[in-house]
């Protein structure tokens, strides 16, 4: 068992998009109630080994006693990662205007599952992530994303250059968003077809990378500090792009 998750939402998640990823699940019988008796269900009709045991034998494998379980974990096989066509197969199936998400070396699991959470709420038809120096999708990631892992397409990929030529390729528009940028991102068309690119936590967008965008872009700014939080930062472009697509 390579993967675990943990939490009503992300195991919940896991039953309704990639059943086929899920060998067994550990429950803790004497917090049994609401959509946990989903799980229960769920699990049953898909013939997915389940564990009901008591608060005080609840001690899951590989589980520090300190997570936030929920009295509930799941342990999965590898991760399913999609590939780029995955992507492009999305926002066709749905006949919507492409939005992509592209993650230059974010590192810290915390931020991608927020990305993650609000990509998936925000319509975002995929994300690509690097292989090297970036984060994989486990399961802090899965926790904080609340399941929103199982619900997009998510492209682990060698080369984020390729992944740029792709989009290129498709009709995509390449945004870079950074705050040493002077144009504002609430002055740019986001009904077009666009690919969006944030940047490590600390180091931003790669320069190498920065040279492929199409459009430099950055969040105005009011008070003393230069730039937001890269989680928060792309939950604002998401919207912006939604707000400009469905509501202008």
């Amino acid at each position: 068992m390579s993967k675990i998750i943990y939490g009503i939402n992300s195991v919940l998640e896991a039953l309704k998009s990639h059943p086929e990823l899920v060998e067994e699940i550990w429950l803790n019988k004497n917090t049994l109630s609401g959509r946990k008796y989903q799980i229960v269900e769920k699990a049953k009709k898909l013939g997915i080994p389940l564990k009901l045991v008591s608060k005080h034998r609840f001690n899951p494998p590989k589980i520090s006693p300190q997570a936030n379980t929920q009295g509930v974990v799941a342990y999965l096989s590898e991760f399913l990662y999609a590939n780029l066509e995955d992507i492009v197969k999305n926002w066709e199936n749905k006949k919507e205007i492409p939005l992509v998400l592209i993650l230059d070396e974010v590192e810290d699991p915390q931020n991608v599952g927020s990305i993650i959470r609000s990509a998936d709420a925000g319509g975002v038809h995929g994300i690509v992530i690097p292989k090297l120096r970036g984060c994989d999708i486990n399961e802090t990631v899965i926790k904080v994303s609340s399941g929103s892992a199982f619900n997009l397409p998510i492209v682990k990929i060698n080369n984020i250059k390729h992944a740029i030529s792709f989009f290129k390729e498709m009709g995509l528009w390449i945004i870079g968003l950074t705050h040493k940028a002077d144009t504002s991102i609430y002055s740019l068309d986001l009904k077009q077809p666009v690919a969006i690119i944030v940047g490590n936590e600390g180091r931003g967008i790669r320069q190498t990378i920065l040279e492929k965008c199409d459009f430099l872009v950055k969040i105005p700014m009011k008070g003393k500090i230069e730039s937001l939080n890269v989680s928060i930062a792309t939950a604002v472009t998401i919207f912006e792009t939604l707000r400009q697509r469905f509501y202008i």
